[in-house]
């Protein structure tokens, strides 16, 4: 106890000398660990008699109970250090993992921001109590805050594995791009899209249907197909969404954006999620391949830290079957999908050839979506 004890003292003495702090260090235990969490601070830095750069440092060191000594370490993915005048180096062999580097340093950018905005919101609670309840708060989102950002940035890490150094980049004037009517005479067998072709789903709380509108977008001089995805929840819209697809000569099948609507208690909310190809930097991504590969994965949307969905083909001969009677032996497809901005969030997909999804299974919870009804537009 003394040794923390000493730790504490330099600590506080070393944030006694003109740092500019917002807080002070902070020391708290859970059953294993002793901890000091250091929370913003700039500080003045001058290097080969250069002129001083200002530096900004935030971090939790933690020691184990279990061992004689107090050794500190630092928890990296809590670790900040910055210089606040010039932007950090991204760094990186390629395009991808330059594009990691650079989505981790915007993703502790926003984490520090919203940081610094809760405070400002603690500032302005008059009882001692809330007000420290608010810090404490906020201390403990920007902690998760970079942890989840140290959990993306390995996702993106293991997809840089999976589809190499290369810019993402498709050249979408060079593909061959089908009208509604041609698409009518040979639609990919995984989704329709034929016009009046109807869907609905049934969750542990919600309904979701599925419309192909006789509708259709210009993306980049390509025509998409509007799909209409209305989700319910005790019988109040939460979700309301446009995607704009469009089929190839080859029968694939490519995901060219969407117009997310979602509400509250009856109230547009935001349009999270919204992404067009062509527009920020976003790109169209494949949905399915005519003819699906065992193995193979696809990035089916891409507009960075907004739309990142994965499709990853796992079989080709699955077999499953629903409540309401829709069923395949040995002939569904089955996919994981998932996104690296929210790894811990992964689903098995079975889609029935000549019908479409049937069946959506989360894998942490278990939970299913099934399809219940289909209506044939053609």
């Amino acid at each position: 106890m003394k040794k923390l004890l000493f730790v504490i003292v330099c600590v506080t003495c070393f944030f006694a000398i003109g740092i500019d702090a917002q807080e002070y260090p902070e020391v708290v235990e859970d059953e294993d660990n002793f901890s000091i969490v250091i929370p913003y601070i700039e500080y003045e830095w001058a290097y080969d008699d250069d002129e001083d750069d200002t530096r900004a440092v935030s971090m939790e060191l933690r020691a184990s109970k279990d061992s004689n000594e107090l050794n500190f370490t630092v928890v990296d993915s809590t670790l900040l250090d910055v210089d606040v005048d010039t932007p950090a180096a991204i760094e990186g062999e390629g395009a991808c993992s330059s594009t990691t580097s650079a989505q981790l340093l915007s993703c502790r950018a926003d984490v520090r921001n919203s940081y610094f905005e809760l405070q400002a919101n603690c500032f302005n609670y008059s009882d001692p109590e809330d007000q420290q309840e608010c810090f404490e708060e906020a201390e403990e989102e920007r902690t998760g805050g970079f942890e989840e950002c140290g959990d993306i940035e390995e996702a993106h890490e293991n997809l840089c594995s999976i589809f190499g150094e290369g810019a993402y980049d498709p050249d979408m004037e060079d593909i061959a791009f089908l009208t509604v009517a041609e698409i009518a005479t040979s639609p990919n067998p995984f989704l329709p899209l034929i016009p009046g072709n109807r869907w609905v789903y049934e969750g542990e709380d919600e309904i979701i249907t599925v419309t192909v509108l006789d509708e259709t977008k210009e993306i980049l001089g390509i025509e998409a197909i509007v799909v209409q995805d209305v989700a319910e929840e005790e019988g109040e819209v939460v979700e309301d969404t446009f995607d704009w697809y469009a089929q190839d000569e080859d029968g694939n099948v490519w995901y060219m954006g969407e117009l997310s609507r979602n509400f509250e208690d009856g109230e547009l909310a935001d349009i999270e999620g919204s992404w067009e190809a062509g527009v920020d930097g976003a790109k169209a991504g494949i949905l399915f391949r005519a003819t699906p590969v065992v193995g193979e994965t696809l990035r089916q949307e891409y507009r960075i830290g907004e739309a990142e969905d994965i499709g990853h083909t796992l079989a080709i001969d699955a077999t499953e079957s629903t409540d309401a009677g829709f069923s395949c032996s040995d002939n569904c497809m089955q996919s994981l999908e998932y996104t690296p901005l929210e790894p811990d969030e992964e689903e098995h997909k079975f889609y029935l050839p000549g019908t479409g999804l049937m069946l959506e299974v989360e894998l942490e919870s278990g939970n299913r979506v099934e399809l219940v009804d289909f209506t044939s537009g053609g």
